[in-house]
């Protein structure tokens, strides 16, 4: 049971130099360019979110950087992404590198507007058929329901005509 007391009611945290050594490190995480400096993976996997936020984390012991982002609701588990950083020097080298590592048998090709406007014409053409062979189906869905019915009403009245009779 909680006793209110006037006498201690000024008295604030007794361990100030904590809060001072957690005010820094929070700037300091903060002030890193909006990432949040981790020793591991792991670390950042432990480290919380709030719902609806995302958080991004450099790994400073590895060329990693994550993601790690939280739904609305806290029902829902996070999402957890790895991104590996590669410093690439000559952009050129580079992109001569992954020509290089493609398979150069077949040239690259694009799709222009003269070969998609047959395609479009057929696609249209397939939806109208299907259009088609819905109605056709339709019809004879209702023509099987009606001679079912009548099926039925003949069966019953065929029933009571001859229990009338006896």
């Amino acid at each position: 049971m909680a006793v209110y007391n006037p006498m201690f009611q000024n008295y604030g945290n007794p361990y100030p130099i904590n809060q001072q050594i957690m005010n820094q490190t929070s700037q300091f995480q903060i002030q890193n360019g909006g990432f949040i400096s981790v020793a591991s993976e792991e670390d950042a996997r432990r480290y919380p979110v709030a719902p609806g936020n995302s958080v991004t984390f450099k790994n400073e012991n590895a060329p990693y950087v994550y993601t790690k982002t939280m739904g609305f609701s806290q029902l829902d588990r996070p999402l957890f992404e790895k991104f590996r950083l590669v410093k690439e020097e000559d952009i050129k080298a580079c992109d001569e590198e992954r020509n290089d590592d493609a398979s150069n048998d077949e040239p690259i090709t694009y799709l222009v507007q003269e070969d998609l406007d047959p395609l479009v014409k057929d696609i249209k053409n397939i939806q109208t058929k299907i259009k088609e062979i819905d109605s056709v189906l339709e019809g004879l869905k209702s023509s099987c329901e009606s001679s079912v019915k009548q099926t039925t009403e003949t069966k019953a009245t065929s029933k009571t005509a001859s229990k009338g009779g006896k």
